[in-house]
């Protein structure tokens, strides 16, 4: 008989689990509260509907391309968002590349915009800062074959999140060492609490909040080095294989700070995904 006891055991492991947790790194993340309404304010922060522009602004358009010898006529880009930046200022983490006031624009058609670009020369993805007083903003009309997003009011929280740093390998390995150090004893181990922990790991290997969200981390399953940069902008999308869209917003000049401005000006943009 060996000559400690099950419960010698499962507080070996039970500390291996407080070890893989405690090794997590985390992040603020500031959640994107969506509630739908049928008057939202002018320069309100806000998913979908039709952007609320400057008077002098010009609606961004995809530009006409060709695509299999069928002409794709011109269309405006459908909102992603528009994000009163005073609204989120007490919200934002020190990093933050955003300014405190004025408004930030993300459209985007859909699709990969590298490619579309690249293939056809058109941009189906725009982002814009507006450093100008918002009390002036107009709600823009689109094209009429524009399809826009459905429109809600945004609200926002904060919380902290945690990135699992470690892959499923991991725990299978230590869940069969579990199994067997516990295979002279007379118990299940698949019902200790111990075991139920660790392999409730699994399933939140790389998994966090999934909601549309700023700054935080990826919520698709990805690996610490794949992860790179903090996303801008998470998208929760959850349209046929594509589940989330990681949109990322910077300066055209370089860098990532956007400058305040009282100005008009286009940003860079960039994208990515997670599909099943």
């Amino acid at each position: 008989m060996p000559d400690y006891t099950f419960e010698d055991i499962e507080k070996y492991y039970r500390d291996k689990y407080d070890e893989l947790l405690k090794a997590n790194d985390t992040d603020k993340a500031i959640l994107f509260n969506e509630e739908e309404c049928d008057d939202i304010p002018l320069g309100a922060t806000k998913m979908g509907g039709l952007p609320d522009l400057p008077p002098d602004a010009e609606y961004p358009v995809r530009g006409e391309f060709i695509s299999g010898g069928k002409t794709i006529p011109a269309s405006g880009l459908p909102l992603v968002c528009q994000i009163n930046c005073g609204e989120i200022a007490p919200y934002l983490p020190d990093y933050s590349s955003l300014p405190k006031k004025g408004m930030v624009y993300i459209f985007w058609e859909g699709g990969d915009p590298h490619y579309y670009k690249k293939k056809y020369g058109v941009s189906t993805m725009k982002a814009y800062y507006w450093g100008g007083d918002t009390s002036c903003l107009v709600r823009t009309p689109a094209s009429e074959n524009t399809e826009l997003n459905k429109e809600t009011r945004v609200t926002f929280s904060t919380f902290e999140e945690s990135y699992i740093g470690y892959d499923e390998g991991d725990i299978e390995a230590i869940l069969d060492d579990f199994e067997n150090e516990s295979s002279g004893f007379d118990v299940d181990y698949t019902e200790t609490e111990t075991y139920k922990l660790l392999d409730s790991l699994k399933d939140e290997s790389g998994c966090v909040s999934s909601q549309t969200k700023l700054y935080g981390f990826k919520a698709g399953l990805v690996s610490q080095d794949e992860d790179g940069e903090n996303p801008f902008l998470q998208l929760n999308v959850h349209q046929g294989a594509l589940w989330y869209a990681y949109i990322w917003i910077a300066p055209l000049d370089g860098g990532w700070k956007i400058e305040e401005t009282d100005g008009w000006k286009e940003l860079r943009t960039g994208v990515d995904y997670d599909a099943d």
